[in-house]
């Protein structure tokens, strides 16, 4: 088996990748490594895109992979985007069983972007733990941000892979644990829980829903179609974070002993069929839940001091607001409702984590919610599982406005918004409504 690892962004080194490339070549009896090649790439270049990276990768693969021959990618960070965009550039849902990838091992992909990368370039390239010291690509960067177009238009493609049944298994491994060297004081993002303090837990899974919603002219929002990714193997690994040599996912994997990484690793690279590939993810799901549940009940110390907290399981939302003519919102508030009459003010205390707003595009809006006190507030019988959505968008008076749009769920729809772990991706289009006033043919007198 050919292995070939890709690293995240602005990496320059290949020291990124740690004793993992040597513990697989050493590989247990049941998985033959053939070769490990390590990635070099500059993402630390304004003008280089996604698409740039993903192209020069097919071209360096032709070169170093035997035509013919089949390989397994194991990346990390941004390296898996990369590689779902060559997939999607050169094979695509369709030509899936052309593709020469057998598995695609992610490790703490940013497959839904990170809170960090809207930090800017300056901010980041001093988070040496992250970029070591280099600053990233903006165009790199600008994918990352949560809900770019970028991300909002690989995963929607997404929808349409079956992967399993078209001879590939691909795996997405991250942690949620927090290197207390590596906490940037001045940001709360590098030790936000449910996350590996880059990526968080529902950001990197590739397990996520869609929905779409059009406002009618009585206002309500109407779903107007919903979709589920094809289930993929999921898992989070006790004791690992995103970066460094101690608690690293990739960098902290040791020359010898054993490692959460290297023995899932393994056992990702050791699947040959569609049975295998269930049992590998079963397994995946057994240890999310266990490492979540040990999590939850152990108290943890506060990287900033003596106060603790739990760790819960989280979810994110990212919406993306257009008018009925395809324009992005740009003034608006999106508000979440609960309750029998829909009311902001009942929501369960402490749900709310995070908002974030693409510095893009306006109408692009990140939510980061904590799923088990929100699931648990639902269930008190004042609130009767009831949960929603109200826009608000500005201009809402005058001769071309906009009319307050609300979804008010039933349980079904609670039951598709919030999930553990996963992002849902929500698109709201809103009705405009211009008076007649605005243009009139007069008769010549």
């Amino acid at each position: 088996m050919i292995v070939i690892f890709v690293h995240g962004w602005s990496v320059r080194s290949t020291d990124t990748y740690g004793e993992l490339p040597a513990r697989i070549s050493q590989a247990a009896p049941d998985v033959s490594v053939e070769h490990v090649f390590v990635s070099q790439y500059i993402s630390y270049e304004d003008e280089v895109t996604l698409d740039d990276i993903a192209r020069t990768f097919d071209a360096e693969l032709r070169l170093r992979v035997p035509a013919g021959e089949r390989f397994a990618c194991i990346t990390h960070s941004t390296g898996g985007p990369v590689v779902r965009a060559w997939l999607d550039l050169f094979y695509g849902p369709d030509r899936l069983a052309e593709c020469p990838m057998s598995h695609l091992v992610m490790l703490a992909p940013a497959n839904h972007g990170s809170a960090l990368a809207q930090l800017g370039k300056s901010r980041l390239s001093r988070m040496k733990f992250l970029l070591e010291g280099v600053e990233p690509g903006q165009h790199v960067l600008d994918w990352l941000e949560l809900g770019s177009a970028g991300q909002w238009e690989l995963n929607s493609r997404a929808l349409a892979y079956r992967y399993v049944e078209g001879g590939m298994f691909p795996f997405v491994l991250t942690g949620q644990s927090i290197d207390r060297s590596l906490y940037d004081f001045l940001n709360s993002y590098t030790a936000e829980p449910g996350s590996d303090g880059v990526v968080r837990a529902a950001a990197a899974n590739l397990n996520f829903s869609t929905l779409a919603l059009d406002q009618s002219p009585a206002g309500e929002l109407i779903v107007n179609r919903s979709a589920q990714s094809p289930q993929m193997a999921f898992g989070i690994l006790p004791g690992v974070s995103h970066s460094g040599t101690t608690m690293g996912i990739m960098a902290g994997v040791p020359a010898a002993g054993p490692h959460p990484t290297v023995e899932w690793v393994l056992r990702c690279l050791s699947v040959r069929d569609a049975a295998g590939y269930r049992q590998v993810s079963d397994g995946l799901a057994q240890l999310t839940a266990a490492t979540q549940e040990q999590e939850r009940v152990q108290t943890v110390e506060k990287l900033a001091g003596a106060a603790t907290y739990v760790t819960d399981r989280y979810s994110m939302f990212t919406f993306r607001l257009r008018d009925d003519r395809g324009r992005p919102l740009e003034d608006y508030d999106l508000l979440l409702t609960a309750g029998p009459e829909y009311d902001p003010g009942e929501l369960p205390v402490g749900f709310f984590v995070d908002r974030q707003r693409n510095s893009l595009d306006k109408g692009r809006l990140t939510y980061y919610v904590n799923y088990d006190r929100m699931v648990e507030g639902l269930r008190q019988p004042a609130l009767q599982h009831k949960i929603g959505f109200r826009v608000v968008a500005r201009p809402d008076d005058g001769p071309a406005r906009y009319t307050v749009a609300e979804l008010r769920s039933d349980d079904d729809h609670v039951a598709r918004l919030l999930r553990p772990n996963e992002t849902t991706m929500v698109e709201i289009t809103l009705r405009r409504t211009v008076e007649s006033s605005v243009y009139r043919l007069m008769d010549r007198a």
